[in-house]
C-alpha cells in the first residue's frame, strides 16, 4: 500500500504540482539560509571568546599584589 502524495485544498480539489514545487525550493532556501546563520552564530562567538582569551587575563585578582589594593580598585 502506497500513501497519496497529492494535496487538496479546502473544498477538495487537488492542488497543482507547481505550487509544491515552489514550496519546496522555498524550504530548501530556508534551511540555506538557518544554517548560515547558526554558523554566523557560532563563528561570532569563538571570535568574542577568543578575543577574551587573548586581550584580557585570566585572573583579574592577579594583577593586584593584595586584597585592599583589589577592593580599592572595584571601588574606584
Amino acid at each position: 500500500m502506497t500513501m497519496l502524495t497529492e494535496k487538496f485544498d479546502a473544498y477538495g480539489d487537488v492542488l497543482p504540482d507547481v505550487a509544491r514545487d515552489e514550496r519546496e525550493a522555498a524550504k530548501t532556501a530556508s534551511v540555506v539560509l538557518s544554517r548560515i546563520g547558526q554558523y554566523a552564530f557560532w563563528l561570532l562567538v569563538i571570535v568574542i571568546v577568543s578575543a577574551r582569551v587573548i586581550f584580557y587575563p585570566a585572573s583579574p585578582a592577579s594583577e593586584f599584589p593584595s586584597a585592599r589594593a583589589g577592593v580599592h580598585a572595584a571601588i574606584r
